[in-house]
């Protein structure tokens, strides 16, 4: 099940807050998840590594368009969420949605 939730009013907004090659952790609740922007958009994911639990918002994303964590390396590609060697769980990744009436964050639940 996806849960929608309102996070900006304009397009704008959420470009000013998170400009290109800039993250930010959002928390809904109880669930935290790291937006990231890169050259090829907006990359909405849970915060906590699938592994050890680490915050990935302390992670960079490389050239394969992986996000690293920076406790112990395990890479996710942020296209699918799969960990790059199969060694943990995939990463929980969420969309984002740029409208006319705002910036939604779908949360799958």
């Amino acid at each position: 099940m996806i849960k929608r939730y309102k996070l900006f009013n304009t397009e704008e907004q959420l470009r000013a807050t998170i400009p290109r090659g800039g993250k930010k952790m959002v928390r809904i609740g109880e669930k935290r998840v790291c937006i990231f922007h890169l050259d090829s958009g907006f990359k909405v994911f849970d915060n906590l590594c699938p592994h050890n639990g680490h915050s990935l918002l302390e992670g960079n994303v490389n050239y394969l368009g992986e996000v690293v964590c920076a406790l112990h390396g395990y890479r996710f590609d942020l296209n699918h969420g799969r960990e790059s060697e199969s060694k943990c769980a995939d990463l929980q990744l969420h969309k984002i949605e740029i409208t006319d009436e705002g910036v939604f964050l779908g949360l799958i639940s």
